[in-house]
This record gives C-alpha cells, structure tokens and sequence, in this order.
C-alpha cells in the first residue's frame, strides 16, 4: 500500500516545518499543492474521518473548526472533479492540518493552531469563488464568516 501523503508531500512538509522561519503562506501553498499527487487525492478521501475527529477537538477556536470542516466537506463532495487546483490547496491544507507538520505544535496552548488556522484562512480565501459556487449548486447558504 503507497503512504499518504506520498513521499515527495512528506519530505515537503517536513522539511518547511523543520527551517526554523515561517514561509510565505500562499507560496508554501503553491508549492505543497503543487506536490499533491492522484494517490494523495485517494488516500485523502479515506483520512476524512480522522480529520473531521481531529477539528471537533478544536476547543480554543470554533471558527478554524467551522472551516476545517467546510473544506473536507468541499472535498468530499467533489471527489469526481479530481486535481483541481482547488481541490489540491485544500487537500495540502488537511493534510498539513491532519499529519502535524507544524510550525507551531498544536499542543502549545492558545497558539498551537496558529499557523494551521494561517493556511486554512488563506486556502479558504483563494477558493472562495469555488466554494461559494459549490455551496449554491448543492442549495446550501454559504457562511458569511465560516
């Protein structure tokens, strides 16, 4: 059985979070989601359930959970459209959230989460046409400030 993330995702991730300085997000973004390969985009779709049990954990910030939990959704939900280039910003962001190759360790309190909320908020926004189109071909009201 291949690893997920595969292996050039987890030398990347790894190996940013090891530098000692914090990258550009929206470049760190690029690159990552640039590395997401198909198998990624498979073994994914099977680690959603530990991604949505790792977000309801969240207990200092609802907000992150609310997004980490729309973008799975969005994800799941549009497993037929395969490597989108939004559909690969998120999967990097969950793997980055799921597979703790922090920045910042989660198990810092009130900060742990920083960096992983960063990355959440900046995909979030570079897809908001996406999602937002998502949400109203399902008939759902996207949130003003999920």
């Amino acid at each position: 059985m291949k690893t997920v993330p595969s292996t050039p995702l987890s030398h990347y991730l790894s190996q940013k979070s090891r530098t000692g300085r914090p990258p550009n997000s929206i470049a760190y973004i690029t690159e990552g989601a640039a590395l997401v390969s198909p198998v990624d985009l498979t073994g994914l779709r099977k680690l959603l359930p530990q991604i949505k049990g790792k977000a309801v954990k969240i207990a200092d910030s609802e907000r992150l959970r609310r997004r980490i939990e729309m973008l799975a959704l969005y994800f799941q939900e549009t497993r037929s459209q395969g490597g989108t280039p939004e559909r690969r910003e998120i999967a990097f962001v969950l793997f980055y959230f799921l597979k703790g190759y922090d920045m910042i360790p989660d198990s810092i309190p009130k900060i742990g989460l920083l960096d992983d909320a960063l990355l959440v908020d900046t995909v979030l926004h570079r897809n908001e046409d996406a999602l937002r189109s998502h949400w109203a071909a399902k008939q759902r009201v996207f949130p003003e400030t999920p």
